[in-house]
């Protein structure tokens, strides 16, 4: 998660999760395509407002790819192969639901998070645990791009060589990294039984409730209109 997130629509963070759980509820209900293609066609505005054009374009070359794959690279296999390849188009059906992870993840602070589930009362146990990951994760994706810029100069070829140099620095640093984050964590209190607080206030404003209403709408359109529309 991004660690300067101030600018764009600021949602709070509280609204990103539950348009994130309505937009599950369209997906998994099978609601009518038009009810789901709405949802991505909202999360691709949100993705806009919040100036995120980047991942929103790499979003949309992994949809047209598995478009590619279901409309023109499915109907010439042969039918073990097209077996195979036809698990990549359940893509299409939950692409909403990775968007809106994609857009929880890109838009909202670490810290932003932990107010938000502070606010919900969720248990520390698991707010602390998703804490610490969400910041390992782009800390080993920092390391694994030192490591290839490192390769990349002492001119390392084949693939032997390469998983190599990778798995194990991987696996070290990993197990440092890990080490490191759990005592930055102490040392800034996460563990403190009192009520925290956050230099990043969260609240609900218009903006929140106009997109809760947009998703709400379209997850009762969806129900509702369930069987009537292909």
């Amino acid at each position: 998660m991004s660690a300067g997130q101030v600018q764009g629509l600021a949602l709070d963070p509280r609204t990103k999760i539950l348009i994130w759980l309505l937009a599950n509820v369209v997906v998994f209900t099978w609601s009518p395509t038009v009810f789901r293609i709405g949802v991505m066609l909202a999360y691709f505005v949100l993705f806009l407002l919040e100036r995120k054009g980047k991942m929103l374009a790499g979003l949309l070359l992994a949809y047209l790819a598995v478009l590619a794959i279901q409309y023109w690279l499915l109907p010439v296999l042969p039918g073990s192969l097209a077996t195979v390849f036809a698990t990549v188009t359940y893509f299409i059906l939950v692409f909403p639901c990775i968007a809106g992870g994609a857009y929880i993840i890109a838009t909202t602070s670490v810290s932003q998070f932990m107010a938000a589930l502070e606010r919900m009362g969720v248990s520390r146990n698991f707010s602390i645990t998703l804490a610490v990951t969400l910041r390992f994760l782009p800390a080993l994706r920092q390391d694994f791009r030192h490591i290839r810029d490192a390769m990349a100069l002492r001119r390392i070829r084949g693939l032997e060589q390469k998983l190599e140099c990778v798995y194990v620095p991987m696996l070290m640093g990993a197990a440092q990294t890990a080490e490191e984050l759990s005592e930055s964590a102490t040392s800034r209190g996460i563990e403190h039984p009192g009520k925290r607080s956050s230099w990043r206030p969260i609240g609900f404003h218009i903006q929140d409730a106009v997109v809760c209403l947009a998703f709400a709408a379209l997850c009762v359109g969806g129900i509702c209109c369930k069987g009537v529309l292909p």
